[in-house]
């Protein structure tokens, strides 16, 4: 038996038949995009722990009902969109209450993403908009004092579920809350930076994976 021979040639009377090896080539994971850390917070029951425990890949059904300390979560699993990789580097936690305030004004000035969650089925209590109107004033002031040349700031509504936009069809969630003067009115608060609005319903895994994509386009933009 003549041996395997690769780009080689046999002669076999006057015929040369060439033997070539083809080589299987294995796919190329794609590189992992790193997004740097990440800032959340919000007042009590906005969905701040839901959120992590989202990005985590952890049971929702395990999440504390409030946080009660500051948290730093790493290691955090990487999750696809458009093709490509992406990981969050670090998230940090804190509790919503208004003593924790400058803490939270502190993270924003040095961490690369911000984000604010506001419970929508808050959105007319009167004294829970004073508290978001104030908190996005201060994070605008903590934004403009910081030496991110990149200044955003990332607003989820979350809790849609219980709110009274709970009836208006997902892919039109956005467009209606464009609209709605109460939320105009928290937006109003973020102009100086480039901000974005998000709705979501961190209870089904769908408006997630929605969120968490337009997260990173928004990000990478």
């Amino acid at each position: 038996m003549l041996p395997f021979i690769a780009l080689g040639a046999v002669i076999l009377g006057a015929t040369a038949v060439v033997v070539k090896k083809v080589w299987k080539k294995e796919p190329v994971p794609p590189a992992i995009i790193n997004l740097d850390r990440f800032a959340i917070w919000g007042r009590p029951n906005s969905g701040k722990t839901t959120f992590i425990f989202r990005i985590l890949k952890k049971d929702i059904s395990d999440r504390k009902e409030q946080t009660t300390s500051k948290r730093t979560y790493k290691d955090i699993p990487p999750f696809p969109v458009d093709g490509m990789q992406y990981q969050i580097r670090e998230v940090t936690d804190m509790p919503g209450t208004k003593d924790r305030l400058s803490d939270w004004l502190a993270i924003v000035k040095t961490h690369e993403h911000v984000f604010y969650l506001l419970n929508l089925s808050r959105k007319d209590d009167d004294e829970y908009k004073a508290w978001v109107r104030a908190d996005l004033r201060a994070t605008m002031k903590a934004l403009g004092e910081s030496k991110k040349l990149d200044k955003k700031l990332h607003v989820i509504a979350s809790h849609v579920d219980k709110s009274s936009f709970s009836g208006v069809a997902p892919e039109e969630v956005n467009n209606v809350l464009q609209e709605d003067l109460g939320i105009l009115r928290f937006m109003e608060e973020t102009a100086g930076v480039k901000s974005y609005l998000y709705a979501v319903d961190l209870t089904n895994p769908g408006s997630f994976s929605t969120l968490i994509e337009s997260i990173v386009r928004d990000t990478c933009d």
